[in-house]
């Protein structure tokens, strides 16, 4: 499909149904003996806006030489816009004219597609041709893309467990003679302190009911996430322990020590108000100290932000969300001829390629001097764009540290990273997405988004709850959780 890199053909061109039945889903590529020199595949991925220095694109830059060099195998990419880049791989996969591998960090696409049987089944292919994407991708990973025993896609892993930590001023803490708070009443007896004498807003989180989940792990549970509870596994969010968590955020708001304006808090927001004074307390993204910290310091030089421990509640419980191991597909429509060579392609990406094209050349992005990486920014920011290409990442601690560190010690990324793995609560279902979850799963949350924060807020009281619980089953909550209780048994 040569022709779909300079037409950009988007338009409706036909009917995933129609490519289905023609035929296409009998080809067995899996005996191909894997000799992929001289083989041509397009890719569609995601460059999220970044942009290109002059003179190169997406199809023209060193990286992809590296990556073509080695490989040996001629690859076209096409990158659609970053805003609306799901809907603009829908209209793709209704077309008759698709690439031979799609990226998409949607779940809901890619089971939608399986059950459409749009996509190339994989698993002889990456047996016989992936030896480094089976060692480096943990075997939980490979479950989230395997429906009926068939590999569907190969798997992008997110290396971080998790993004929540929580930060304090420091020297508020040191000005009003306060330790450090541990325990769920010590934090709420320094808010109020900060509420009192610093003319600050409180507990930030954001409109999307974001940055708090050391407050729900306080409560031993957190959203989104399923628990094992008497053998079964039900939704996190329609247990009782949630209902305690809002509990007590709502009487954090009621006593304005949790943010007023939290309904109109967008991440930006919460940001500008940890760099301009506003918050001494609030949960940071692990990034953080490079982002709204770092602002609030060269804003105020007195200001000195110290990472916490994660608040322990009343039972005992602790902990911070942990993040889904898996956060995109690659996948290959049954229309492609050419699954081995995409297969070999991602292979070399998660092994000899990766640290080149993630970190960036040795010696011209980063360099290594007497163990210590740094990071020409420059140049860093400038090449940005060779990340589209890394779609498939190994568990890489690694290269992960040299990544962290060459941003700047000072900013305790790497000691970030590495508490929140040691605290992160994970989903106890990491299975492909069922058919429920795409068919209801979107109204469910947001249903949920809006009844938690009016609670939050005191617009309803806490026994509404009650009524979300049963609404949530009604409504599709109960499919849901029979695929998921099925998948659970097999296991």
């Amino acid at each position: 499909m040569k022709g779909f890199k300079t037409t950009k053909k988007w338009l409706l061109a036909g009917s995933v149904a129609a490519m289905v039945f023609s035929g296409a889903c009998s080809k067995d590529t899996s005996s191909d003996d894997g000799n992929v020199e001289g083989s041509e595949i397009e890719i569609v991925v995601n460059n999220y806006g970044r942009t290109f220095p002059s003179g190169m694109d997406e199809n023209k830059n060193p990286y992809l030489e590296f990556i073509e060099d080695k490989t040996g195998i001629d690859v076209t990419v096409q990158v659609p816009p970053a805003e609306g880049y799901m809907e603009r791989l829908n209209v793709l996969m209704a077309s008759n004219d698709l690439p031979d591998m799609i990226y998409s960090p949607d779940a809901t696409w890619f089971v939608n597609y399986v059950n459409q049987k749009a996509l190339t089944p994989l698993s002889d292919i990456v047996d016989k041709h992936g030896k480094n994407l089976k060692k480096h991708i943990p075997e939980e990973a490979w479950a989230a893309v395997t429906v009926d025993g068939e590999v569907y896609a190969i798997p992008h892993i997110l290396q971080e467990k998790g993004s929540e930590i929580v930060y304090v001023r420091q020297d508020w803490l040191d000005e009003l003679g306060l330790e450090k708070p541990e325990t769920l009443d010590e934090y709420v007896n320094v808010l109020k302190e900060f509420k009192d004498k610093k003319d600050n807003v409180g507990l930030v989180m954001t409109d999307s009911l974001g940055r708090i989940s050391p407050f729900l792990g306080a409560h031993g549970i957190q959203r989104n996430q399923w628990v094992e509870r008497d053998g079964k596994l039900v939704y996190s969010s329609t247990t009782p322990e949630m209902k305690e968590a809002l509990a007590f955020l709502s009487g954090l708001y009621k006593e304005g020590l949790l943010d007023q304006e939290f309904p109109s808090n967008s991440l930006q927001v919460l940001g500008e108000k940890v760099a301009n004074d506003r918050a001494g307390l609030f949960t940071a993204a692990w990034w953080d100290t490079r982002g709204p910290i770092l602002t609030n310091q060269q804003n105020n030089p007195d200001a000195k932000w110290e990472a916490l421990e994660y608040p322990v509640g009343p039972n005992g419980d602790s902990g911070t969300a942990g993040s889904a191991l898996v956060r995109g597909y690659n996948a290959v429509p049954v229309t492609s001829d050419n699954a081995v060579a995409v297969v070999k392609y991602l292979d070399f990406i998660v092994s000899e390629g990766f640290r080149d094209i993630f970190l960036g050349f040795e010696d011209d992005v980063w360099s290594m001097k007497d163990g210590v990486a740094t990071t020409d920014f420059e140049k860093h920011n400038e090449h940005l764009y060779r990340q589209m290409y890394t779609t498939v990442e190994p568990l890489d601690p690694e290269t992960t540290k040299i990544r962290l560190d060459s941003l700047g010690p000072e900013f305790k990324l790497y000691d970030n990273v590495t508490k929140i793995a040691e605290h992160a609560m994970v989903s106890e279902y990491n299975g492909p997405p069922t058919r429920a979850s795409g068919q209801y799963g979107g109204q469910l949350k947001s249903m949920e988004d809006e009844v938690f924060a009016n609670i939050i807020a005191g617009n309803q009281p806490i026994d509404s709850f009650d009524d979300f619980v049963d609404r949530w089953y009604k409504e599709g909550g109960q499919e849901w959780t029979d695929e998921v209780n099925e998948w659970y048994k097999e296991q």
